[in-house]
């Protein structure tokens, strides 16, 4: 009887510790991840290729702000890609191992909408949409459809609000938890890494 007892507690106790653990990763874990630094505002508002994806079952907008002018963002987001300027992100997962690139690179930055991102070894983005230095839309056909959107948003006091905006309807629950809970960890670092390469840019390079 008393051992008994005792598993009941221990399995309470577990029961308590797994259902804490899940009310924090889906109520406070996964909200945080969804929508990292982005306004209520930002969350809401349209943005390019919304229309494309009208149910998405991963529906993440996130966002920073840059102190510099759109003039010193642009060149490192239209430049990104597998084996082009890398994602500024965790390298050794998405470029091969290959360093992100630390500069702007001449031969990248002639990009056009229609042109193909590739975004791994055999998966493509396609440019749908490119304002300069306003927005640029990526759209992905692996699996589901993805959309990809940047925008960029002068507040006008020498700094931009870089937003970005990924949706997908995920074919499968174990895709979707892994994109709700291990996907910010990526997208987390391109952003910071696109923060500090602009603003560090040399004042001939547009810097603010």
């Amino acid at each position: 009887m008393f051992r008994s007892r005792k598993f009941r507690l221990w399995a309470s106790a577990l029961a308590i510790v797994f259902i804490g653990a899940f009310v924090l990763l889906w109520f406070v874990y996964r909200p945080w991840a969804l929508n990292w630094g982005a306004t209520d505002e930002e969350v809401s508002q349209l943005m390019p290729g919304d229309s494309i994806v009208p149910a998405p079952t991963f529906n993440a907008t996130r966002s920073v702000t840059v102190h510099a002018a759109p003039s010193a963002i642009w060149p490192w987001i239209i430049q990104i890609g597998y084996r082009r300027a890398g994602f500024y992100s965790h390298d050794r997962l998405d470029n091969d191992g290959i360093p992100s690139s630390d500069t702007i690179m001449p031969m990248y930055q002639g990009l056009r909408e229609g042109d193909a991102i590739p975004l791994t070894a055999t998966v493509d983005a396609e440019v749908v949409v490119l304002e300069h230095e306003r927005a640029m839309l990526l759209v992905i056909e692996h699996d589901a459809t993805w959309t990809w959107a940047w925008g960029l948003y002068p507040t006008g006091t020498g700094q931009t609000r870089l937003v970005t905006r990924l949706r997908v309807r995920a074919p499968t629950i174990r895709s979707k938890l892994m994109m709700d809970f291990f996907e910010i960890i990526m997208m987390r670092k391109h952003m910071l890494g696109i923060k500090q390469r602009a603003e560090s840019m040399t004042p001939e390079m547009g810097t603010s």
